[in-house]
Formats: C-alpha cells, structure tokens, sequence
C-alpha cells in the first residue's frame, strides 16, 4: 500500500513539474525608461501602457514570438504612441529591443 501511496505522489509531483516548466517565460511586465510597460499574456494579447501624460494611455494588440523575436500587431482601432501598425523586436536576456520603423527609434523594455 505504501508503495502504492509513493508511486502516486511521485507522478503528482512529476506532473506539476512539467506544467511548471512548460509555462511561457516571455509572459510579464516590461518596463521601458520613457515609462512606458508592456504586458504580455498567456494568450497572445499584449497591452502597451504609456504613462507620460496626466493620465495612462492603453493600446491593446496580439504577438507572436519565433525564434526569440516578437512582432506585436496592433488592433487597427486602437491609438497608439508610436503610430505603428506593428512593432518588431528581439528578446536579449531579460530584455525586449523594440524598433518602430516609422521613426527609427529603438526602445528597450526591462522585464519587471
């Protein structure tokens, strides 16, 4: 019985391990130093927060990340700080190097 008992835990143990480890590491917050957070769900949904003005402003899109790099595709009736349609950037480390092409400018996220 108590090997029973034993075999048992062992696979919970297991189990939880493995959905643990399988878990997306991208998801979180990111910090950029123009106070502007980026949020990546487990879904796929992204919010890009921009605290610059008296009040925050929110612009909502999708991602999908290959290979280490991200394209962030922006709802078409959303506003957004950066005037683009998408945004590109690559993962280094714990951090995001996004570039905007419409005003070559590189924005570096910090993961919270």
């Amino acid at each position: 019985m108590k090997r029973i008992i034993f075999i048992f835990l062992i696979l919970i143990i297991s189990g939880v391990c493995m959905t643990a480890c399988s878990d997306n590491p991208y998801i979180g917050e990111y910090e950029a130093p123009n106070n502007t957070v980026l949020e990546l769900g487990s879904n796929n949904n992204c919010t890009i927060i921009n605290n610059v003005y008296k009040e925050s402003f929110y612009t909502k899109g999708k991602y999908v990340i290959n290979d280490n790099k991200i394209n962030i595709m922006i709802k078409n009736d959303e506003e957004n700080y950066y005037g683009a349609s998408s945004l590109n950037g690559k993962f280094e480390g714990s951090e995001i190097k996004i570039s905007n092409s419409l005003d070559n400018k590189e924005y570096i996220y910090s993961k919270k």
